[in-house]
């Protein structure tokens, strides 16, 4: 939130499937929601800031141009899904050559769950998610999948067996 003389704003940060909201309120106009702002991508980040090791959070990929846009292509008719799951409750990590993170949607943490393993000097990422009530899904085909990163997926995937 943000003041002034002019009165009061509000607002939420956009997320890659859903816009970010916006509220003013001044003394004369009182409280209304103006329009908000849309998620995009930072196209000066790719594979190589990556490298840097900052992200902590898996919906953090999204911020990374080429990243972001190869997550959405794998999730398919599951995108916008993908992206609820992946802002939700979650960590990530580094592990030598792999950035390993994992995310459920909110309130339903154990029902509906996504892993995102990005391979960083072979630029390619892996996922896996479970929504709710559903069986696992990955893509890319989990016999294309590096070994290590199999380790992850048997991992992740032994609360629903």
């Amino acid at each position: 939130s943000t003041g002034g003389s002019d009165g009061l704003s509000f607002s939420t940060p956009p997320t890659p499937s859903h816009v970010g909201q916006k509220w003013v309120w001044t003394v004369d106009g009182g409280f209304r929601e103006v329009e908000g702002t849309s998620f995009s991508a930072n196209p000066n980040k790719g594979w190589a800031e990556l490298r840097e090791r900052t992200v902590t959070h898996p919906s953090e990929l999204y911020d990374y141009e080429p990243i972001g846009a190869e997550i959405n292509r794998l999730a398919g008719n599951d995108r916008e899904l993908l992206s609820n799951i992946l802002v939700g409750v979650g960590s990530a990590e580094f592990e030598r050559n792999y950035l390993v993170g994992s995310a459920c949607s909110r309130h339903m943490c154990g029902e509906q769950e996504a892993l995102v393993i990005a391979d960083i000097p072979n630029k390619r990422i892996y996922l896996a998610w479970k929504p709710s009530g559903q069986k696992i899904k990955v893509n890319p085909k989990i016999d294309t999948w590096p070994d290590e990163a199999k380790a992850h997926i048997r991992s992740w995937a032994k609360k629903w067996k």
